[in-house]
């Protein structure tokens, strides 16, 4: 059965995604929300070939870009994203937000660099291979831009919903309880959907 799950990636050194500015205001970013190399703090990451399945039927859908996993802050949408050797590119474009909104801050956090890692949202299967556990298919559901990143790796650093936990002895308290409160709200949604299978079926 598969399950939903979080994975975050950030440049090392605290360099911010690739931005550029619109006319109308619009940020468009661009990174990489997966990378191959390096794992999370359970020895996990996904294989080369996890998100071919699940690209074009995102791209088509909704192809939201949300903020840290709410997906009631949608930000944006996701305009572009492929498999290459590094890993799972994307480019997106981050809506401008007036001073008066309320998604101001995060629109802002984006153009500094101070929010400056990317995630995957979605639903996860996975496969025990020679090197552990990996993620060998991915539905995704959305990507989102998120201040959250706990694995340092040589190139990007990566977060797992598991790993939420951990972290929180290294400083972030206040946002990792928030992150660690989203995560447990998803697996709990997850359940009831997979509760209503199990008694639709056997109400056949």
């Amino acid at each position: 059965m598969s399950t939903e799950n979080h994975i975050a990636f950030t440049a090392a050194g605290g360099k911010s995604l690739d931005a550029t500015t619109l006319e109308n205001g619009d940020l468009v970013i661009s990174g990489y929300a997966a990378v191959w190399d390096g794992v999370d703090r359970t020895d996990e990451n996904f294989i080369e070939g996890a998100f071919q399945r699940g690209i074009k039927s995102f791209l088509t859908r909704q192809a939201s870009l949300a903020f840290h996993h709410r997906y009631d802050l949608g930000i944006g949408k996701v305009l572009e994203l492929r498999e290459d050797s590094t890993g799972l590119w994307m480019r997106a474009r981050v809506d401008y937000q007036p001073e008066s909104s309320p998604l101001r801050y995060i629109y802002n956090g984006i153009k500094r660099g101070t929010y400056n890692a990317l995630s995957v949202g979605g639903y996860f299967n996975r496969k025990l291979t020679p090197r552990g556990w990996r993620i060998n298919g991915v539905d995704i559901t959305e990507i989102s831009v998120t201040p959250v990143p706990a694995h340092p790796d040589t190139h990007f650093n990566v977060v797992a919903g598991k790993a939420l936990r951990e972290a929180a002895a290294h400083d972030m308290d206040a946002v990792v309880h928030e992150a660690r409160v989203l995560w447990l709200e998803v697996q709990l949604e997850r359940a009831r959907h997979d509760l209503a299978d199990v008694i639709a079926r056997r109400g056949r």
